[in-house]
């Protein structure tokens, strides 16, 4: 199973291929928030990739990214090894 590195949480758990980095968050009790449950229309949920393999950019996610390092864990999938930092918008 690929791991997922939360490097600002200072935790790395694994994850199944293809779950979002949401569910990840929530099977491992992670604190990430979600001011629309997690519907991409929001973007408390974004994170900032360091490192890694995720799901290409759904095109819903577009208009709450600042730049190309950034996705939304509603809709970022491991596809292999990454490392994240919480970056929720403002």
């Amino acid at each position: 199973m690929p791991r997922v590195e939360f490097l600002d949480l200072g935790r790395v758990v694994e994850a199944p291929v293809g779950a979002t980095l949401l569910e990840v968050c929530d099977d491992h009790g992670l604190p990430m928030e979600t001011a629309c449950g997690g519907f991409a229309a929001c973007n408390s949920c974004r994170v900032r990739v360091l490192s890694g393999v995720l799901s290409e950019v759904e095109d819903v996610e577009d208009p709450f990214l600042d730049d190309p390092g950034q996705r939304l864990g509603c809709q970022a999938r491991v596809v292999g090894d990454v490392v994240v930092r919480l970056e929720p918008g403002g």
